[in-house]
């Protein structure tokens, strides 16, 4: 049996022995040694899972009858691969590849240089990436439109008032100023041509009844050249979106058919690709577009997006918008297997097309009303510290109770084992004294003695009108002394 294993500069074959997976440089017995030309481009085929070189090989080497063992990758089947990856400079060296280690350490740079230019020449050519940029395209050219229309308006709007409330539409009013700009060629005969026959009776009466100021031919014919720019850039876009449906119809016919060319292409360009798009799972896909509700539902607990970009599907439009969520759902999940099958080459649209209106009609029919919003259950979760209180034990955002116990207390209880707060609703609050003993909460007289005293003892006040202690005994009157005779006397 032979091992056979590659390097980046050949391939060499090794007889099977009973060294216990042990070789040496002697024990190769085939060799073929690649031109420094092509190495870049083999190691690009065996990247890309291309295989012929083998068979060339052993044509080579005449061994096609023979039992041989290939190692594509790092495999311990194989144990010839793992000697030749620990060797290459010896290797390479020993057939004349390598002059010395700097020489080595050269070449190695630049096949792999090389080598990744060719990776991501593939990987530009990928169709999907074409289609990524036609959609940025489409975006960046509907802001610039949209711009510019506006500008159009607000200056047209003061040579021709009046169109603007009547044309709705920038494409159309964009046109209407590009083709006649003068209001004297606003009649009814030339815009019957483009236009229904009510509508352009109203648009040629209010030109004729104008409020708009007169402006001279030359300002007349700037604003028409702006009007000639605008609708060559709606021209414009009308060839893109043309472009891409026929893209879209080549390497994507599945997932045209379901979702169209439009939807299916923002798809692609939102993920990032065809190959990361068909790793992503039907609930995925299904809020793609709407990552700002996504978010604002995990962070701030706002209701769920139902659906992203799919939103602008003609089944969820057309139907009432109590089952546009688990449409929604049916048609990512068809969207899920079209986009996998577009990647191997399987055309199922038709099957795909008809499960899905089928999966659409039962929603209908199961769900033909509105059903009745469930009462929400309480919130249970613990947010430690972090989100709002808890519904069912009314415990603050921390977590912890309410009546925290303090130093010498027990399962918030004092010392006399009788528990602490929960009063009833209404009941008033005690003063600051017991009524038992007039003393205030803290168990200390009223009167503190101050420096010098003790005891409380302090002097009593006396009294402003007799000059008395207060509590004291009553003071002797003393008699008033009368000089002089009074009225009694005389």
């Amino acid at each position: 049996m032979l091992f056979i294993a590659f390097a980046p500069f050949g391939a060499f074959a090794f007889e099977e022995t009973s060294k216990n997976g042990e070789y040496s440089i002697e024990d190769i017995k085939y060799y073929k040694i690649f031109d420094n030309v092509e190495i870049p481009k083999i190691m690009y085929d065996f990247r890309q899972a291309n295989f012929e070189i083998i068979g060339e090989i052993k044509k080579e080497w005449e061994i096609e009858e023979v039992d041989v063992n290939v190692e594509y990758t790092s495999s311990k089947i194989n144990p010839t691969g793992e000697f030749i990856r620990n060797n290459l400079f010896e290797i390479g060296k020993h057939y004349g590849i390598f002059e010395d280690n700097e020489d080595f350490l050269i070449k190695m740079n630049e096949w792999g240089t090389q080598f990744t230019k060719l990776m991501m020449k593939k990987s530009s050519e990928q169709k999907d990436k074409l289609i990524v940029q036609t959609v940025n395209a489409l975006d960046n050219l509907d802001e610039t439109l949209n711009l510019f229309s506006e500008r159009l308006r607000e200056w047209y709007s003061l040579y021709f008032p009046e169109m603007d409330s009547l044309i709705k539409k920038h494409d159309i009013y964009v046109k209407l100023v590009s083709e006649y700009g003068d209001k004297e060629e606003y009649t009814r005969t030339s815009l019957k041509k483009t236009m229904p026959s009510n509508i352009a009776r109203t648009i040629s009466l209010a030109a004729k009844e104008s409020m708009g100021a007169d402006v001279s031919e030359y300002d007349l014919e700037i604003m028409k050249n702006l009007a000639n720019e605008i609708n060559g850039m709606y021209e414009y876009r009308e060839k893109l979106q043309e472009y891409l449906e026929a893209s879209m119809k080549e390497i994507a016919p599945n997932l045209t058919k379901l979702a169209g060319a439009s939807i299916g292409a923002r798809l692609i360009s939102l993920a990032g690709g065809m190959e990361r798009l068909i790793k992503l799972p039907a609930s995925t896909i299904q809020v793609i577009g709407a990552e700002k509700a996504l978010f604002a539902h995990l962070r701030e607990r706002a209701a769920p997006p139902k659906h992203g970009i799919i939103f602008q599907h003609p089944l969820i439009q057309g139907n009432p918008w109590w089952i546009h969520g688990k449409v929604a759902r049916a048609i990512s999940c068809k969207i899920s297997i079209a986009i996998r099958a577009d990647v191997f080459g399987n055309d199922i649209s038709e099957m795909l097309f008809e499960d899905m209106n089928k999966k659409v009609e039962m929603i209908k029919e199961k769900f033909p009303e509105p059903t009745k919003k469930r009462r929400p259950r309480p919130d249970t979760r613990d947010f430690k510290g972090k989100g709002g209180p808890k519904r069912d034990d009314g415990r603050p955002r921390d977590g912890k109770p309410f009546n925290k116990p303090k130093s010498g207390e027990k399962d918030g209880k004092p010392r006399d084992g009788k528990p602490r707060g929960n009063k009833p609703f209404g009941e008033k609050p005690r003063g600051d004294r017991k009524k038992d003993d007039g003393r205030p909460r803290d168990g200390k007289p009223f009167n503190k003695p101050k420096s010098g005293e003790k005891d409380g003892n302090r002097p009593k006040p006396q009294n402003e009108r007799t000059g008395e202690k207060r509590g004291g005994p009553p003071k002797p009157k003393m008699e008033r002394k009368v000089i002089g005779k009074t009225s009694s006397q005389n």
